[in-house]
């Protein structure tokens, strides 16, 4: 048994993540023909909050959970902590006097309330002084009613957050930033945003070397360690990786007075490229957010894991990389045809980044749409590939759970 839920990442405006919706899934390919609002929050809090802590190790980024009319009356939400999360009111609520001292009750007792697809209109104007957040599904209403709408009533809106949702390109964001929106929601952080062209500096210059050395045919241990010696922070997290490997795989404590020459000669190259792969890229200090970094791990390991299922181990490092490496034009700024150029990845690599095409590229699609709970188009390109659809969702679990546990920090 598995239990299935969707996480969108919740961005500020200056696009650092501050928390996450939590979307209930009974498996991967439902869109809920036989279940109801009332079961998919039930469930969801019992398999999120009651079984298990939500989010990944030491994660105590807010998080957003809907709830429907009933059991928003009923008390359920009540027994959240209400330190981790903010109510959403689902848009069929019924804003009637049962629920406005519902919500009133909550907002005494600390609780932060959110109204969930909100159309501009009075009917909801009573339960605004206990609103904290206003979410306004930016498909569903257009820019100039709600700007009306924020405009025509400031004074009642002073201490409401708005939040944009559905916003899928960077020429939305910066619109509803102008607006007074602080938070938004969307896919639009995970597609190429170049806006100017921006010029390798050293660092990158050096971090891209050591991904190529360690790509070529036959890698020159001689040059990887001296490339390693040159980053005190790499040096570091190398000797933290290959003792994390040691003490799991043989049950010893650890390196002793060895080298990083020793060091990069027990791993092996494939360790040593899944090490620099990772560590070269959670390295770059431009990134716009580090959800994307979070992404890209999750994203490695399960088109890897994808590769060994239907195909053959000997491509699934290559698997593994075209995860890796599909928000690498996201974190450098730079088109990943140029990037393709400054490493040395095998064709299939290429192929899969650059022309969406090959072998390889079946799985990193499939990752991206699961991503976006695109469902029936995912169950899709799972079928030509010959994977089960229940196997998609347990394998992207996986993931995230090798994701959580990696001992190179992605800072929050």
């Amino acid at each position: 048994m598995y239990s299935f839920v969707a996480r969108q990442a919740i961005f500020d405006d200056k696009l650092n993540t501050v928390g996450y919706e939590l979307l209930f899934r009974n498996s991967m390919d439902n869109r809920f023909p036989d279940v109801s609002a009332e079961q998919a929050t039930t469930q969801l809090i019992e398999e999120q909050f009651l079984s298990a802590p939500v989010g990944r190790k030491n994660d105590n980024s807010t998080v957003y959970v809907n709830f429907p009319y009933q059991l928003l009356v009923e008390g359920l939400a009540e027994t959240l902590p209400k330190h981790r999360v903010v109510i959403e009111i689902l848009e069929t609520a019924q804003p009637d006097r049962q629920l406005l001292e519902t919500v009133r009750r909550m907002h005494t007792q600390g609780f932060r309330i959110a109204l969930d697809d909100f159309v501009p209109g009075s009917e909801w104007e009573a339960f605004m002084p206990y609103v904290n957040v206003l979410k306004f599904d930016i498909r569903l209403s257009t820019q100039d009613a709600i700007a009306n709408y924020i405009a025509s009533n400031r004074e009642m809106l002073r201490h409401v957050v708005f939040l944009a949702e559905k916003v899928e390109t960077y020429g939305e964001f910066e619109t509803f930033k102008k607006l007074g929106f602080h938070l938004f929601q969307g896919y639009f952080f995970s597609k190429p945003i170049v806006t100017k062209r921006n010029k390798l500096v050293q660092n990158r210059a050096f971090t891209l070397k050591l991904m190529q050395e360690v790509n070529v045919e036959a890698p020159d241990l001689n040059k990887i360690e001296d490339l390693l010696k040159r980053d005190v922070s790499l040096s570091f997290k190398i000797m933290r990786y290959a003792q994390n490997i040691l003490y799991n795989t043989r049950g010893v404590s650890g390196f002793r007075n060895q080298s990083l020459r020793d060091i990069v000669v027990y791993l092996g190259i494939d360790e040593m490229r899944r090490f620099v792969l990772m560590a070269c890229l959670t390295s770059f200090d431009n990134v716009t957010n580090t959800e994307i970094y979070y992404l890209s791990l999750i994203r490695a390991k399960f088109c890897e894991l994808v590769a060994m299922r239907t195909s053959s181990i000997n491509i699934a490092n290559d698997a593994f990389m075209v995860g890796l490496f599909s928000l690498l034009d996201v974190i450098l700024g730079l088109p990943l045809e140029e990037l393709m150029e400054q490493i040395a990845v095998s064709p299939d690599v290429g192929k899969a980044l650059k022309n969406n095409s090959g072998e390889l590229y079946p799985y990193v699609q499939l990752a991206r749409l699961y991503e976006q709970r695109m469902w029936e188009e995912a169950s899709d390109v799972a079928h030509e590939i010959g994977l089960p659809g229940s196997a998609v969702a347990e394998m992207m679990n996986q993931a995230a759970t090798w994701a959580d546990g990696l001992p190179i920090s992605v800072s929050r």
